[in-house]
């Protein structure tokens, strides 16, 4: 009776193993060190009914298998129990996730990874596996550098750092914030594309944000304020007026703002240039 039990269980198991299908898939194929590694797992349900996926038992519904280039299995740093979720009847869902919130790959390299995903009924050793998605984690070097207190923290130090990089065929600017008192990166992330051929500028307020305005189209500059727990606060473009180019202008009272140049707006431009209208609209007798 109870072989006859265990069979039954494991043809259901295989049944439902085979009408769950999954990927993973790295949202990007380079990544600086200390950036988000973000993964988008694509589950199809076609078990004929919805399916539930949660965590019971100390078991994950979805876990991730990382190596390195050399194959070794990288160990989790943190365990993290992901919100549970149901996928309706014949649907497919995709969610992200960020390996890095788990899983230390700060070490530049190749790595490699699959997902697992298990149902309520499956154990630690079952489940349904996808395919591996690869990825590479370079170390950036960065073009500036500065350290501030933080405000109203004694004795707590941050170092804001500029890193410019190309690993996606478009030359991006970065930055990256580092609590100095205990050794540890707050945030590393893009701020941008970059055009190179006019430098980016920077600037520190009164507050110890750090403003960055750079030229990310022939046209636009970026204005970017990040404060000093490596969030972007503010981000604004800005074109230049006549001849001369935006730059960044600190104030008497530690103030920064933008200079020579005039806010864009996308929506009033667009409203603008409605206002006119093209030559193939004018009616019929009209010359001009």
């Amino acid at each position: 009776m109870r072989l006859l039990i265990f069979l039954t269980t494991l043809l259901i198991n295989q049944s439902l193993f085979a009408q769950v299908s999954i990927g993973v898939k790295a949202n990007n194929k380079q990544y600086l060190s200390y950036e988000p590694i973000r993964v988008t797992v694509t589950i199809s349900n076609q078990t004929g009914s919805p399916l539930t996926l949660r965590n019971t038992g100390g078991n994950n519904w979805v876990e991730f298998v990382v190596r390195n280039q050399s194959g070794r299995v990288i160990n989790k740093v943190k365990n993290i129990s992901y919100k549970g979720t149901t996928i309706p009847t014949a649907e497919r869902i995709n969610s992200s996730f960020v390996l890095n919130n788990s899983y230390d790959l700060a070490q530049p390299g190749n790595y490699s990874v699959y997902a697992v995903v298990r149902t309520p009924q499956q154990g630690h050793s079952e489940g349904t596996r996808s395919a591996a998605t690869y990825f590479t984690v370079n170390r950036g070097v960065p073009s500036w550098r500065t350290k501030v207190g933080v405000p109203g923290v004694a004795g707590d130090e941050r170092e804001y750092r500029i890193l410019n990089y190309s690993g996606s065929g478009t030359p991006q600017i970065y930055v990256q914030v580092e609590d100095i008192k205990r050794g540890h990166i707050l945030a590393t992330y893009s701020l941008g594309r970059i055009l190179s051929y006019r430098k980016a500028l920077k600037a520190i307020d009164r507050s110890n944000n750090l403003h960055v305005l750079f030229l990310t189209t022939p046209e636009l500059y970026c204005h970017t304020v990040v404060n000093t727990s490596g969030k972007t606060t503010k981000r604004n473009y800005y074109k230049g007026v006549g001849n001369t180019h935006p730059t960044l202008f600190t104030h008497n009272d530690g103030g920064v703002s933008v200079t020579n140049a005039k806010f864009y707006d996308p929506a009033k431009e667009m409203e603008e240039k409605t206002k006119y209208h093209k030559l193939s609209e004018m009616p019929e007798g009209y010359e001009q």
